[in-house]
């Protein structure tokens, strides 16, 4: 017959695998993850917080709807740049090349808050000088080495005296500046191209379709892909012999 003293231990056991029941789901705080199902998402590397695909891609989904790319974690509210989500989000790559596509549509849509690093490509927000105003110039925190360029026309920002605010190094800051900050029309095109053949700003109107001539130099342009017409044409109206070309950027020196 069994003892007694066993029957009682396997009864307390019995009762306390009742109680904590079944450990295949919820947080870990020992071990630092997150199980949801089968999936697992590590503490993130900034404020450490344990989060789920599913909270990250409601926060940006939030973010998007608002017309801001304030992404903060769903826990504590820390800042977190469009790179660091990329990484919670997770592997699923149809779902990141949606979202990658809305927050460049915000981007292009307010150019005087976001743009874009001239080197490693990731996304800013225009930092305020210390009277709270805009400042003309940044400089990326994830590249590998400073360097500091113009807000407006993203060419380098020099400082020949380090006790002054130092000055864009474009001569043509004013263009580049107009080019990467115009409204957009149709096709998401820019207002404003730079005639491919004398630089001369040529604004779309609805009447010459996608087709434009530079009065500076009487060329004709594709206002979508920037080829010539007789090239593009050939292709017909709804479709360009190239892909759409991104806003134009122009940088020469200062006599």
């Amino acid at each position: 017959m069994e003892k007694l003293s066993n029957i009682i231990a396997k009864t307390k056991t019995l009762v306390t695998n009742i109680k904590l029941g079944p450990q295949k789901h919820g947080r870990k705080a020992h071990s630092g993850l997150t199980q949801v199902g089968t999936r697992v998402q590590p503490l993130t590397d900034t404020c450490g917080h344990c989060v789920t695909s599913y909270e990250v891609t409601s926060m940006v989904n939030l973010c998007l709807r608002k017309k801001t790319l304030d992404f903060a974690c769903p826990v504590c509210g820390e800042h977190w740049d469009w790179e660091h989500v990329k990484e919670q989000i997770g592997p699923s790559l149809s779902q990141t090349s949606k979202l990658e596509a809305k927050v460049s549509s915000v981007v292009q849509e307010l150019p005087d808050e976001y743009k874009k690093c001239p080197k490693c490509r990731c996304i800013l927000r225009r930092p305020l000088d210390s009277t709270g105003q805009p400042c003309p110039f940044s400089s990326c925190p994830r590249c590998s080495q400073t360097h500091h360029f113009c807000w407006a026309c993203l060419a380098p920002w020099f400082f020949p005296d380090e006790a002054g605010a130092g000055q864009c190094s474009n001569a043509s800051c004013y263009v580049a500046a107009s080019l990467l900050s115009c409204d957009t029309v149709t096709e998401g095109c820019p207002q404003l191209r730079a005639c491919p053949k004398c630089h001369a700003l040529v604004m779309h109107t609805k009447k010459s379709g996608k087709y434009e001539v530079c009065q500076e130099c009487m060329h004709g342009f594709c206002f979508v892909c920037l080829q010539e017409v007789s090239l593009c044409i050939r292709y017909g109206d709804q479709i360009c012999i190239e892909r759409k070309a991104d806003r134009q950027r122009f940088v020469t020196k200062r006599m």
